[in-house]
């Protein structure tokens, strides 16, 4: 019975590890495009992280930001503490956060299904649609 538990594990696990696409790159092995986002967005920052899990990417530069890239190696989302650039993200997004809260600064754009979730740096989040409706905010503690 030991002996059929330690193989039901094994297998179990091998099958879970096969499972996942995860694999670590180099960043030379990233696509064009999210090197060239990364010069144009992030100038000064290297990437020290790299990784594609089922076509998709994720990098962490040296500055503490993480970006998301889907299949095609456009961004999903993006988050850093410091000097967010919001040209990436269409003005009214970038309008309707500072007239909301003046005082606070973006730290993640994530891109949803019909617009996109802002978390400023005091803690809240907004769901603004593609035509600039505000959809709703919540207090991420």
């Amino acid at each position: 019975m030991k002996h059929f538990l330690l193989i039901f594990l094994f297998i179990f696990s091998s099958f879970s590890f096969c499972l996942s696409e995860e694999v670590i790159i180099s960043p030379n092995e990233l696509p064009d495009n999210v090197k060239t986002f990364v010069q144009k967005y992030f100038p000064n920052t290297n990437i020290m992280y790299a990784e594609i899990d089922y076509n998709e990417y994720e990098i962490r530069l040296n500055n503490g930001t993480e970006i998301e890239f889907d299949k095609n190696a456009e961004w999903k989302e993006i988050k850093t503490y410091q000097n967010f650039p919001t040209e990436i993200l269409p003005s009214y997004i970038v309008q309707i956060v500072k007239k909301m809260y003046p005082d606070t600064f973006i730290i993640k754009a994530e891109k949803i299904w019909d617009g996109f979730e802002i978390k400023t740096s005091n803690m809240m989040e907004i769901y603004i649609d593609n035509k600039g409706n505000i959809l709703g905010q919540k207090y991420d503690d």
